[in-house]
């Protein structure tokens, strides 16, 4: 299950809704980050597999998962929130 944070963050994503949720949670989807680095035609397929048969089509299915990988990138390179920085040693 996506955790109500990360339901927040996916659902602000252009043309992410609940349904689009439930599809990526079908197939172990749990964070936005899970999707960084991910082809949204794979993911498509993956979740068209999971069902049996192809419930999630092109084209918008593609400009969804891209919207959300795309956020899963942006993401992935922010710095990070002020007042969270870790200072001193680096830890391996």
């Amino acid at each position: 299950m996506i955790a109500a944070a990360e339901r927040e963050k996916m659902l602000a994503v252009h043309l992410c809704g609940e349904r689009v949720l439930m599809r990526l949670e079908s197939i172990g989807v749990k964070r936005l980050a899970h999707l960084r680095g991910h082809d949204p035609w794979n993911v498509m397929h993956e979740i068209n597999l999971g069902a049996g048969r192809p419930i999630w089509h092109a084209p918008m299915a593609i400009a969804a998962l891209q919207n959300l990988i795309d956020a899963a990138e942006r993401e992935g390179t922010a710095p990070p929130a002020r007042g969270r920085e870790r200072r001193g040693r680096v830890s391996a």
